[in-house]
Parts: C-alpha cells; sequence; structure tokens
C-alpha cells in the first residue's frame, strides 16, 4: 500500500512539471552596432599642395582670356614643378569670368564638374588648350569628349544641365576676386601670414619664381 502512494505521488509530481510553463530562455544580446562614423569633409579640388606649405598663390582667371591661357600653360608647370611639388607653396584655383567673355561661366561649369569626379586639372588643361576652338561657338563639350572618356563625359553633362550649385564656388571666386580689387585676369594672391598681395597680369615662370622666393625667404 506505501508503495503505491509513492508511485501516486511521483505520478502526480510528473504530471505538475510536464504541465508547468516553462521559463523563456533570454535572447543573446546583439553587439551594438558601431557608430557611424563622421563624414569627412569634402575636398577642395580646386586646392592642391600641402596645408604645411609656407605660401599659397590663389590664381584668377577665365577661361576665354588668352593670358590666362597663357600664365596656365606656359608659366604654372614650371611653378607647380619647383614650388609646389616641393611642398613649398600650396595653389588654389578661383574662376573669375569676365562679363564681356560669353562662354567663361559654361566652361567653368565643365571644369567643376570634371572636379566633381577627380578630374579638375585634366579639364582645366584640355579647356585652356583649346580655348581658341570653344570660344568661337562655345562649343567646349565637343573639345572636353576629345580626352574624357564616354562614361566621364555622360556624368559631366548631367552635372552641367543639372546640378543647380555646380556654379556655387564661381560665385565665391568671383565675390572673393571683388573683395580683392580685382581689375583684369589674370591675376595672383599671394597668401603669407594672414597677409594678402595681388599681382595683376600675365607673368613669365622665372619672374614669378624669383618673387616667390622673395616671399618664401621672408619670415
Amino acid at each position: 500500500m506505501e508503495k503505491m502512494r509513492t508511485a501516486l505521488l511521483l505520478v502526480s509530481a510528473l504530471a505538475a512539471f510536464a504541465q508547468a510553463p516553462s521559463t523563456p530562455t533570454a535572447a543573446p544580446k546583439k553587439p551594438a552596432a558601431p557608430k557611424s562614423a563622421e563624414a569627412a569633409p569634402a575636398k577642395n579640388f580646386k586646392l592642391s599642395g600641402s596645408p604645411s606649405a609656407a605660401c599659397t598663390i590663389e590664381i584668377y582667371t577665365d577661361y576665354e582670356c588668352p593670358h590666362c591661357r597663357r600664365l596656365y600653360l606656359e608659366t604654372m608647370p614650371e611653378i607647380l614643378t619647383k614650388y609646389l611639388n616641393t611642398n613649398k607653396i600650396q595653389v588654389l584655383h578661383r574662376d573669375f569670368p569676365l562679363p564681356g567673355h560669353q562662354y567663361s561661366k559654361l566652361a567653368a561649369r565643365y571644369a567643376n564638374a570634371a572636379g566633381q569626379i577627380g578630374k579638375y586639372e585634366m579639364a582645366v588643361t584640355q579647356i585652356f588648350t583649346t580655348q581658341a576652338d570653344w570660344s568661337q561657338n562655345g562649343n567646349i563639350d565637343g573639345a572636353m569628349a576629345k580626352v574624357f572618356a564616354q562614361a566621364d563625359m555622360v556624368k559631366i553633362r548631367e552635372m552641367v544641365k543639372n546640378d543647380s550649385h555646380l556654379d556655387d564656388s564661381v560665385t565665391a571666386d568671383f565675390a572673393m576676386g571683388q573683395k580683392d580689387g580685382l581689375t583684369e585676369t589674370p591675376t595672383i594672391m599671394i597668401v603669407k601670414g594672414g597677409k594678402r598681395e595681388r599681382i595683376s597680369g600675365f607673368m613669365p615662370a622665372n619672374i614669378l619664381g624669383s618673387y616667390l622666393d622673395q616671399k618664401l625667404a621672408q619670415k
């Protein structure tokens, strides 16, 4: 009788255990998602050279100006080799389209669109090189298409046509030029120690280089 009572108690205990709600297992915690890094500021494709350079030259040009073409194609290659590539200076391009040149703003749009895809210098060189052609009819697109890949031209054309902010840097450059008292292009501003010094007109590489040497020698 005692054995039967023990067996009944065991059966009841097992039944009660089976009906009892199971304790839910805590779901493993997912690792916290890493905080997204802050977006790095967009690089100014018009600026080149080391930030630690002692001096910056800001070059105001108009793409239809023949003297600007000479400065860019004749003077600047030597200046870039001797001073920019040796981290002595930074160079900042500034657009200053003159009212009498009807295609200058369009040329700046093409150059700045190319800058958005990392090919600003390539565009500037081609635009100045072919100045005599496109300045007659405004066919900057045709001049660019001679050296840019078709896929790049598709992107550039889309920006030139639809990007409402493409002229923002041109507007800012023109306003700065007025503040700097520009009267002609090309104009070079030599910036050192917080001071801005203006040099107007075309300047051969040897003369500009001598001037830069003097400025860099000053403490």
